[in-house]
C-alpha cells in the first residue's frame, strides 16, 4: 500500500513494503542532485538527515546539459570548448560555494559535475558509485509545460532501480 503525505512545504510519497521489507537496509551511499535553485536546497535537510543516521557518504551532483552548437546561432569565432569550459569552471565554483553554504563540514561528501543528458548522467551515477538513495527536487510542473519539457525528476522516478526521495 502507499500513501501520500503533503503540507505546503513538501510532499513525500512512502511506499510501505510490509512483511517483505528487509530490516538489513543499508543507506551508505547517497545522492543529492542540484540545479543551485532553491527548491533543490529543499532535499538538503531530507538527505543530511538519513546521512546522519547511516553513516552515509553523500555525493552531490550538477549536471551540465549540452548546449547547442555555435554554428546553428552564428557566434562568430566563439568555439564551444571555450563555452564549455567556462560552464564547467563556473559549475565547480558554483557547487563548492552552495555546498559551503548549504552542508556542514562534518558530512563526508563528494562533488560530482557530470556533462551530458541528466537522466543519463543520474543513472550512470547511481551505478558507478553504488548508491542507495536519491534526494532531489521537483518543479512540480503539471499540464502542458510538463508534456512539453518532461521532468528529470519523473523519468528519475520511473528509470531509478533504487528509491528516490522527490521533494516539492
Amino acid at each position: 500500500s502507499s500513501d501520500v503525505c503533503s503540507s505546503d512545504l513538501i510532499s513525500i510519497f512512502i511506499i510501505n513494503m510490509g512483511k517483505n521489507m528487509d530490516s538489513s537496509l543499508k543507506y551508505g551511499n547517497l545522492l543529492l542532485t542540484t540545479d543551485f535553485s532553491d527548491l533543490s536546497a529543499r532535499a538538503i535537510p531530507h538527505a543530511v538527515s538519513i546521512a546522519r543516521k547511516y553513516k552515509s557518504k553523500i555525493y552531490i551532483l550538477h549536471v551540465l546539459e549540452p548546449i547547442l552548437s555555435p554554428v546553428e546561432y552564428s557566434w562568430g569565432s566563439v568555439q564551444v570548448e571555450q563555452i564549455e569550459d567556462s560552464r564547467h569552471s563556473n559549475a565547480d565554483k558554483n557547487l563548492l560555494k552552495w555546498c559551503d553554504e548549504q552542508l556542514s563540514e562534518d558530512l563526508d561528501t563528494r562533488i560530482l559535475i557530470r556533462k551530458g543528458n541528466a537522466v543519463t548522467e543520474i543513472i550512470s551515477v547511481i551505478e558507478e558509485f553504488d548508491i542507495n538513495m536519491v534526494f532531489m527536487a521537483t518543479h512540480g510542473h503539471t499540464g502542458i509545460s510538463h508534456v512539453i519539457f518532461g521532468s528529470t525528476t519523473s523519468q528519475i522516478l520511473k528509470k531509478s532501480p533504487i528509491p528516490v526521495l522527490s521533494i516539492r
